[in-house]
């Protein structure tokens, strides 16, 4: 939650100014400029400020100065290499940015009282609930959320079908009716394969962690069904490899414990992203990463149509914000 902005210069002009108004032992809290005045001392730098607030590094400035004119002293001292908060600053920061993420917190549980929706928004997802998202679903509202696995082999249909409200599915999300708002979680592609097979063995005599896209020529893949549309399909079940070479498909199955479950047996190998092979261990599988393969990412995908449910914005703010962090921390 962010306060509504104004641009500068389009400032009310009706307000009256502070002589006309009567005194008041407890002025007015300049909250948007204590807002910036926060971002800025846990970022230490203007530019990276401005762009998590979305405007421009001259606004941050301006915001930064006004609030020091209120208070009456030097809240950071800036050099052209470094920013860093002036003692005056230290102690304004200790109480106001635990105390604006109490405020936020409170205004957001607020709001979502208000709007007090029939039903929980519905997040339908593939493979795993990773990390990130999950505690986006922690910051929402208790019960407001419901988790719903959509089919490895049909990623798009709970969206369409109106099942799920969002659908955080292996991209491309790209079908008619649909929207994909983001993408996020690029993640490098691994195959899974029984540790008794001549592909494991051989990793395992070698001490290898990889294959090159072109050995996996010589592996029967087990592949989702083919329900999808057919760029998803392509980007996530290839049938053949970025050179070219061909690729061999045996069973088709609808989840991927389906299809983990059968690779355990010898059956063949199967292609997922690194992170979900980290969510989905299993003692009798071995992952090696595909090297020459592109990466897979997630899209965040919704109706184009209809009345979103009253939750979908904010929890589309706050996994943008969190895939975002996650990017620039890798």
């Amino acid at each position: 939650m962010t306060l509504p902005e104004s641009e500068p210069g389009t400032e009310s002009k009706s307000e009256p100014g502070p002589g006309s108004l009567p005194y008041s032992p407890h002025p007015e809290l300049p909250l948007r400029e204590l807002e910036y005045f926060a971002v800025v001392s846990e970022t230490l730098h203007f530019g990276r400020a401005a762009e998590q607030l979305g405007v421009t590094p001259g606004r941050v400035s301006q915001m930064i100065g006004r609030l020091e004119q209120r208070v009456g002293g030097q809240l950071f001292r800036r050099t052209s290499r470094r920013v860093e908060l002036s003692d005056l600053g230290v102690g304004l920061a200790e109480q106001v940015v635990a105390n604006l993420v109490s405020l936020r917190a409170a205004f957001d549980a607020a709001q979502a009282a208000a709007l007090s929706p029939a039903r929980p928004l519905r997040v339908g997802f593939q493979c795993a609930v990773y990390e990130g998202v999950a505690r986006v679903v922690a910051a929402m509202p208790a019960g407001m959320v419901q988790l719903v696995e959509v089919p490895w082999s049909d990623p798009l249909g709970s969206v369409t079908a109106g099942a799920v409200d969002l659908a955080l599915v292996l991209s491309p999300g790209d079908s008619a009716g649909l929207r994909t708002w983001f993408e996020f979680s690029p993640q490098d592609q691994v195959i899974g394969v029984a540790r008794t097979s001549p592909l494991a063995q051989r990793a395992e005599q070698t001490g290898s962690t990889s294959i090159t896209a072109p050995q996996l020529a010589h592996v029967t893949l087990i592949g989702p069904e083919e329900v999808a549309p057919t760029a998803w399909l392509a980007a996530n079940a290839p049938t053949a490899t970025p050179d070219g070479i061909a690729l061999t498909y045996g069973p088709r199955v609808r989840t991927l414990p389906e299809a983990l479950s059968l690779a355990a047996t010898g059956a063949g190998g199967v292609l997922l992203c690194e992170a979900s092979a980290a969510y989905l261990p299993r003692p009798d599988l071995r992952y090696l990463l595909v090297e020459g393969l592109p990466q897979s990412k997630l899209s965040a995908v919704t109706k184009q149509a209809g009345t979103p449910h009253p939750l979908l914005s904010d929890f589309m703010r706050r996994l943008y914000a969190a895939t975002r962090d996650e990017a620039k921390r890798s």
